[in-house]
């Protein structure tokens, strides 16, 4: 694949005494480093030049480097080109505040005509200065050696931090000779009630007061973020089998969609169905659960709760016009009423997609989107495009040829719905009748990914787990 065009700078300085000295002149090194970007496929965006300085003057008195660093918090520069390091600086302390700059930017430099000094080897860090560069090559090597003694262990299944680090549920054990992690029994059946309740109720703060109530009453919401979200649980760190898992991988993938998934819980205890399912219709933003109580019976004092869906976007940010709020109650009784008839548009729409995908995949060839990218340097290099074009339309076409040559690796997956059309076979509206506030937030959280509405606020289609 070609590689993508870089965007280079090139930055020449010269002081008075070197040049009536030596001749190293600002055109000879503007020509020989225009040279060296067009061998190496850069495009030259701009030359920098201080003339009569020196790399030792205080950096606020060098005004090209002011403005080419200007350009590149402006994003205009993906690498900068000087001849030799000296160019660029002596002064060690100034050179690693522009570079805290470059850094921070992703910028990168290369000095030209010395290719072993860089700032990505540690070799090329010695060569920059011997005394800063000693102490960065121990910092490096330490960290390399105990990086590689890390994941030695690691793989070997070693434990490399102490009981204090444990997560919940874990131990330190002796496993053929050495010390592991192991699953610790005084915590086992508390974690798996933890997974268990979590993934039925969907509830971080259910299960949190579930888990305090009947197992441990210190049990913090720290602890159950770290739960949620630490790759042990599954048996894994870094990615590489450790430890003994609590839920398997695919379990594991259902648990972090709940997790993720924004589920409001109020003083009031209104119980939003569908938090975090609704779409505004105008702009397409997530909508939010508001609403009211009212007094039905003056003389018992009896309460009803009123549940709606409204855009923040158009309420609280003034962006959007739509100022209307959905009430729950109508969409609850739309999808009990036409639940079979929403999943079955679902199945034909999900069908059509997979179809799209297919003939997508046998038009646009892994040698066609190649083609492509070499047609769109050509046009760059010719000036026929601008940059934002070229940089556009090149990350897109290099994310489709990465995405299609994924999915001709990967086995087509088909959507499961066992689950679903078992539920449509029985009278599973009674079922629905029975269930409290909470179990009810469940069912539709298991069941549906989005509701999508008309601009009418009526339900258009829905998008089926």
């Amino acid at each position: 694949m070609p590689n993508k065009i870089l965007r280079c700078a090139i930055y020449i300085r010269v002081s008075t005494a070197e040049q009536l000295m030596h001749g190293k002149s600002l055109q000879a090194q503007k020509d020989y480093l225009a040279s060296y970007a067009n061998d190496h496929g850069m495009t030259v965006v701009g030359v920098y030049a201080d003339e009569g300085k020196t790399a030792r003057k205080e950096l606020k008195k060098r005004k090209a480097i002011h403005a080419l660093l200007e350009d590149v918090k402006a994003g205009k520069i993906d690498v900068i080109l000087f001849w030799r390091l000296d160019r660029w600086f002596r002064n060690m302390s100034d050179f690693y505040k522009v570079q805290d700059i470059l850094d921070s930017c992703g910028v990168r430099w290369i000095s030209a005509s010395e290719p072993g000094i860089n700032m990505e080897t540690r070799d090329g860090r010695l060569q920059l200065n011997v005394v800063l560069s000693i102490g960065q090559n121990e910092v490096d090597t330490t960290s390399e050696r105990i990086k590689f003694v890390n994941e030695a262990s690691i793989r070997q299944g070693k434990v490399i931090f102490g009981d204090t680090n444990m997560p919940r549920g874990y131990k330190v054990g002796i496993v053929n000779g050495q010390k592991c992690m192991v699953k610790d029994p005084e915590e086992e059946e508390m974690v798996n009630a933890f997974y268990d309740y979590f993934e039925q109720h969907q509830s971080k703060q259910g299960t949190l007061k579930y888990i305090q109530k009947h197992y441990d009453p210190d049990f913090s919401y720290s602890v159950l973020r770290t739960m949620l979200s630490s790759e042990f649980y599954k048996g894994t760190y870094r990615g590489i089998p450790y430890c003994p898992a609590y839920v398997s991988e695919e379990r594991w993938a259902r648990i972090q969609k709940i997790s993720r998934k924004n589920i409001k819980h109020t003083p009031s205890g209104r119980i939003y169905l569908f938090s975090g399912m609704i779409r505004c219709p105008v702009c397409g933003q997530k909508l939010a659960g508001t609403g009211c109580s009212s007094i039905v019976n003056r003389k018992t004092r009896e309460k009803r709760t009123y549940c709606y869906y409204r855009c923040n976007r158009a309420l609280i940010d003034r962006i959007c016009s739509n100022t209307h709020k959905v009430s729950q109650n109508l969409i609850e009784q739309y999808l009990l009423d036409h639940l079979e008839e929403e999943y079955q548009g679902f199945r034909i729409r999900c069908e059509q997609i997979r179809e799209k995908k297919v003939k997508e995949r046998d038009t646009r060839t892994p040698e066609k989107l190649q083609h492509e990218l070499e047609r769109l340097n050509l046009l760059f290099q010719k000036g026929r495009i601008d940059w934002d074009y070229y940089s556009a339309e090149y990350d897109r076409i290099e994310n489709e040829l990465k995405e299609l040559l994924q999915a001709s690796q990967a086995p087509e997956q088909k959507k499961d719905f066992t689950y679903l059309e078992n539920l449509l076979q029985e009278d599973f509206k009674s079922i629905y009748q029975k269930l409290s506030p909470e179990n009810r937030q469940a069912f539709w959280r298991s069941t549906i990914h989005e509701i999508h509405l008309k601009e009418d606020y009526t339900v258009d289609c829905v998008d089926f787990l």
